[in-house]
């Protein structure tokens, strides 16, 4: 059987094996069942992705690569670090965002590292995702220094990769000098989003600074094809997330360094809460596991802790989770979980509901009672 015939984290294994002796992962007391082995060498604090077919896209020595399999090296795809990267859901494609002066360059490669298509996008690409195998969403924020303190102008991006990107503003605030002080990279920090498993509409954060009470974070969900919007809640600065859980009805935000919490939607009511800061929040495909920070969690209970400043993102097949600790990105095996759950039979009736919901057209309780009415057998 062909390497490419088994499954992913076996597939990421033999890879590591292939690759030598590399550093080692300190964790705390793994569970029966679980393994760590080395995986590739990154810079440090760079962005870096995995696909489904076990390909990893990192930037090493300050340019972005591909490694498709050990001991072969290295596919150079750019000879600068990426802001951001993300695979298509079927793996053929890598999206990622570069700085240029004010401005950011969007591209997307195919596998063998071939440039497919760029395009040009304002200020500083912040978070970056494909709502399908054939657009890519972003977003980007534009600083611009004034006397009077900073302009925070905050785009959504979409792109097909054929001709120029449309770009949406869709928040603009003017902070007052004490915060625009701040390092530029700290500012990018306050706008991320992420993409309804529905594929219909985006959380995303964005700074507010009202005159008589301190700066905090709006998280707003956002219809895509009306620019619809909903407040779901306020956080203080540098809170992390937003992240959904794979139902698409509840989102998961940290809270500045305390808590992580998990809001239901579109009420953005509190139903439970873990202990972890949620500064990184990584959901698994079923749901069934969560990365807050450092910490592995299965449901409620804590499986075991990394390093305090790793950083994880879950295999797209469930089977495993890659961690970034340092200039190292290790596997980490054992994890059983289920594949993300398939959306609803009648999802075109619901997606009418969602965006008629948003739109105001129709209230909560009638948005409630019809999709009761249609998860009836």
């Amino acid at each position: 059987m062909s390497i490419l015939r088994l499954p992913l984290f076996l597939f990421l294994l033999a890879f590591s094996a292939l690759a030598g002796c590399a550093p080692t992962l300190r964790t705390s007391q793994l569970p029966p069942g679980f393994s760590v082995q080395p995986l590739a060498k990154i810079d440090a604090g760079s962005a870096w992705a995995v696909n489904g077919n076990g390909t990893v896209a990192a930037v090493h020595e300050n340019q972005l690569n591909l490694v498709v399999a050990a001991p072969q090296p290295g596919i150079p795809v750019a000879p600068a670090p990426a802001l951001v990267l993300a695979f298509s859901p079927k793996g053929d494609r890598l999206a990622a965002a570069f700085a240029e002066g004010a401005e950011s360059s969007l591209c997307g490669y195919d596998t063998g590292g071939r440039l497919l298509a760029a395009t040009k996008v304002p200020g500083r690409v912040t978070a970056i995702v494909w709502r399908s195998d054939a657009e890519i969403l972003a977003t980007s924020l534009s600083l611009k220094r004034l006397s009077i303190g900073c302009e925070l102008s905050s785009f959504l991006v979409r792109w097909d990769l054929k001709g120029a990107a449309a770009q949406t503003m869709i928040f603009d605030v003017t902070v007052r000098p004490e915060l625009a002080k701040l390092p530029e990279t700290e500012l990018y920090r306050t706008l991320n989003f992420a993409l309804s498993p529905y594929g219909d509409e985006i959380a995303y954060t964005a700074l507010k600074d009202p005159p008589l009470s301190p700066p905090y974070e709006r998280v707003a969900l956002r219809h895509l094809e009306s620019g619809a919007e909903k407040v779901v809640t306020e956080l203080p600065l540098f809170s992390g997330g937003p992240a959904y859980l794979p139902d698409g009805n509840h989102l998961l935000v940290g809270t500045a360094g305390t808590i992580t919490r998990k809001l239901k939607l579109p009420s953005g009511n509190e139903v439970n809460a873990w202990t972890s800061p949620g500064d990184q929040i990584a959901v698994s495909p079923s749901g069934g596991y969560l990365l807050l920070d450092n910490r592995l969690y299965q449901g409620n209970q804590e499986l075991f802790s990394l390093p305090r400043r790793a950083q994880g993102s879950f295999l797209p097949d469930g089977s495993g989770l890659v961690v970034a600790d340092g200039g190292n990105l290790f596997l980490v095996s054992g994890l059983n979980d289920q594949p993300r759950p398939a959306l609803p039979g009648d999802l075109d009736r619901i997606l009418e509901l969602r965006r008629l919901f948003m739109q105001g057209v129709i209230s909560d309780a009638e948005y409630k009672g019809r999709l009761k009415t249609l998860s009836q057998p």
